[in-house]
């Protein structure tokens, strides 16, 4: 992939993702005996995910706010001018959740609530079977989203599992992320 890197022309890598392992990730998260060790490993898939991009990397995990009342995931560093998201903020707040169901669009509410009251603008929601609604455009979680980017200007990208199984490499990550990205902010669509 070719990027311009302050004037210079440059040639990014973009290693493959070893898709063994991905399925590996999701299966034990999967079989996990408790919901933290089954969050703990599906989270530990989206760093392998990220933490192969140039510019990405874990700034902390498991962050609770000053009155322990909010927990966020995985807050990666972006190093806008490197990396290949120098659209998203300079900390990409990230929440994981593999549950058997769709995610309710209270749980997308809670979400949003965090990234609005960290000053966030954008935010990378990974569950595993995406949100309730998803297909049915304005409707459940969807219009949590929509309405997210129409009232506060919050962009939240919602990755699903299907979408993880489908990665090859991290060109492919970054182009779901960035097509995902401007579908939301341009047609203000979410597929």
């Amino acid at each position: 992939m070719w990027g311009n890197n302050k004037g210079f022309n440059t040639i990014y890598i973009m290693p493959n993702y070893n898709k063994l392992l991905i399925q590996d990730f999701l299966r034990r998260s999967d079989k996990a005996s408790n919901p933290d060790a089954k969050g703990k490993i599906f989270e530990d898939l989206v760093v392998y995910l990220m933490k192969k991009l140039r510019g990405i990397r874990v700034e902390e995990r498991n962050v609770l706010d000053n009155t322990n009342a909010q927990e966020l995931d995985i807050v990666f560093r972006n190093l806008r001018h490197i990396s290949p998201f120098d659209f998203l903020d300079p900390y990409i707040i990230t929440e994981c959740k593999n549950e058997a169901v769709p995610l309710s669009s209270a749980k997308c509410r809670e979400f949003v609530a965090k990234l609005r009251s960290r000053g966030a603008n954008s935010g990378i929601l990974v569950a595993s079977n995406g949100i309730a609604g998803q297909k049915k455009r304005y409707k459940y979680a969807n219009s949590v989203i929509i309405d997210a980017l129409t009232a506060d200007k919050i962009k939240l990208i919602v990755i699903d599992r299907n979408e993880i199984l489908k990665l090859n490499s991290t060109r492919d990550w970054v182009k779901l992320i960035t097509d995902k990205f401007l579908d939301l902010t341009l047609r203000r669509a979410m597929d």
